[in-house]
């Protein structure tokens, strides 16, 4: 293409010896003007005419471009060849072929991506609907199935709450033996050796029974306490308020006791131990007691049996007034032995 400035006319006068068209009507020359009535040169225009329709020359502004930031000039795309593309009356602007676009500028290739941004988009949305949806159905099936409305139970039964249970059931205990009674000597001897001075407490029915040994004899001061209660129902306990449950909540209530004591007892925190062969519902606990100067060890064995329950506590002075030391060994033993003995005597 052609570029640059337009070529010189050569010098002089035409062929015809003045300016202008020849068969321009009115014509004076260079510079000339027309002396006809401006009417009359309006009608003489011709918007049909085919000479205004001549290509303009190849240096008529083709070579111009737009100038951008910078003072660059923003020229068109370039074909594949590598020329730049030239708008022409033959040829639309921009270019209807996709080979007159660099491969990267074409049309399809923009409508590409923005079509491909378009459906990853899509596909997000889709993806991030369809995971709250299903988060949300598995919530609300998880709380109809705890709530027992599942759609799918609506021909199950309705659930019916336990009847409160106001008798003895099948197995359990109406009355305790005398508690005096179940401790037999060969372990008082063992455990309380001397003289041993023995208090029965009567706590008023067959259901409740305890007794107490005590050893007071330098250097050894030993006390032995063993209480047993049958529990009967009541509408107070919990469950369906069975002589058992009532049992189970005192069972508890003693355990809740040790561990964390009421602040106006000044009683020590205990420490809780198995209590090997009696059962599941058992347990040991000491507790170290310092009062005026002395220390004494209590160890605790709980026993609970259906609906009676058990409590046997084994004192020892480690030292302080002259007595002690127990090893705590010896205490706990007592307790166990003395635990197995009151439950041997239920049945």
């Amino acid at each position: 293409m052609a570029q640059g400035y337009p070529p010189r006319r050569p010098a002089g006068l035409p062929a015809d010896g003045r300016y202008g068209r020849p068969d321009e009507p009115g014509s004076r020359g260079r510079g000339g003007r027309d002396s006809r009535p401006w009417p009359e040169r309006w009608e003489q225009l011709d918007a049909f005419d085919d000479r205004l329709d001549e290509e303009a020359p190849p240096w008529a502004g083709l070579g111009v471009h737009p100038t951008g930031p910078g003072g660059g000039q923003r020229r068109p795309p370039r074909d594949p060849s590598g020329r730049a593309a030239v708008a022409s009356p033959d040829r639309d602007w921009p270019p209807d072929d996709d080979e007159d676009w660099p491969r990267d500028e074409r049309p399809e290739a923009r409508r590409g991506r923005r079509a491909a941004t378009r459906a990853r988009k899509s596909r997000r949305r889709l993806l991030i609907g369809c995971g709250a949806v299903v988060a949300v159905g598995l919530l609300a099936a998880a709380v109809l199935w705890v709530t027992n409305t599942w759609p799918f139970q609506s021909n199950a039964a309705p659930a019916v709450s336990n009847p409160v249970v106001t008798t003895f059931q099948r197995g359990e205990f109406r009355s305790v033996p005398n508690a005096c009674s179940t401790i037999t000597p060969a372990l008082l001897g063992q455990y309380l050796p001397g003289k041993v001075t023995r208090v029965s407490q009567a706590l008023g029915s067959a259901t409740q029974s305890q007794c107490t040994w005590t050893l007071d004899h330098r250097p050894d001061f030993r006390v032995l306490t063993v209480s047993s209660q049958a529990f009967a129902p009541s509408l107070l306990a919990s469950g369906d308020g069975s002589a058992t449950f009532s049992a189970i909540d005192a069972y508890g209530q003693t355990l809740q006791g040790l561990q964390n004591p009421p602040k106006g007892s000044k009683a020590p925190r205990a420490q809780l131990g198995t209590a090997v062969g009696l059962g599941r519902a058992a347990f040991t606990a000491l507790q170290v007691f310092h009062v005026a100067g002395a220390t004494t060890d209590e160890v605790t064995v709980v026993v609970r049996d259906r609906n009676v329950l058990i409590d046997v506590t084994m004192q020892g002075q480690q030292r302080g007034g002259g007595f002690g030391p127990v090893p705590v060994a010896t205490l706990r033993a007592a307790a166990l032995a003395a635990a197995h003995e009151v439950l041997a005597g239920l049945h």
